[in-house]
């Protein structure tokens, strides 16, 4: 489709020396030319319009299929840790089998509130520690190795005063303390 013929444009000297009636009517030839630009863009604006509706439909179709994978996800981790299948932080501490690596850092631990949030260990704006304490002072722990043995000997998670592990949740700045039994681990595949 081609444009609207726009005629020739009158230099501004030369507007000078035109009568009212000579403004008058290239501004009329203007607005002929702007009615029939904007007739000529309709069809393309509604092609855009149904182009960016569209574009909104499928984007609200994969929120939802995004939220239903987390529903799903979320009820997963509360039945495995019901069931068993996920260890709590206080028991995989605790317990004898070794878990990790003792060198893997706790920003790769996948841990989740036994509602089943994820979540990772210490300060949103500081993640990958694990505060422990003796009752009177504290020690953080960077690596599930150091997590272990302070445990072993005796500490436990949280600051004199505060007892748990403190935890943010993925993706967000909210922290809170919670008991090292409401967190669950995700456990390697062999």
């Amino acid at each position: 489709m081609e444009l609207p013929l726009l005629g020739d444009r009158v230099e501004p000297d030369a507007l000078r020396e035109l009568s009212d009636d000579g403004l008058d009517a290239i501004g009329a030839g203007l607005q002929t030319a702007e009615r029939a630009t904007i007739a000529a863009m309709a069809p393309y604006e509604q092609h855009l319009r149904e182009i960016r509706m569209r574009a909104t439909e499928l984007a609200t179709e994969r929120r939802r299929r995004e939220r239903a994978q987390q529903v799903a996800q979320r009820a997963g981790v509360r039945e495995a840790a019901k069931s068993g299948g996920m260890p709590s932080l206080a028991a995989a501490l605790a317990g004898a089998e070794e878990l990790f690596e003792p060198a893997t850092v706790l920003t790769e631990v996948q841990a989740f509130l036994s509602t089943g949030g994820e979540v990772g260990f210490g300060f949103a704006t500081r993640p990958g520690t694990m505060t422990f304490t003796d009752g009177r002072q504290q020690r953080q722990a960077r690596t599930w190795g150091e997590a272990r043995e302070l445990h072993a000997l005796g500490w436990d998670p949280g600051a004199p005063g505060t007892p748990g592990v403190r935890v943010h949740l993925a993706g967000s700045r909210v922290e809170r303390v919670v008991p090292a039994t409401d967190v669950v681990l995700s456990t390697p595949t062999e």
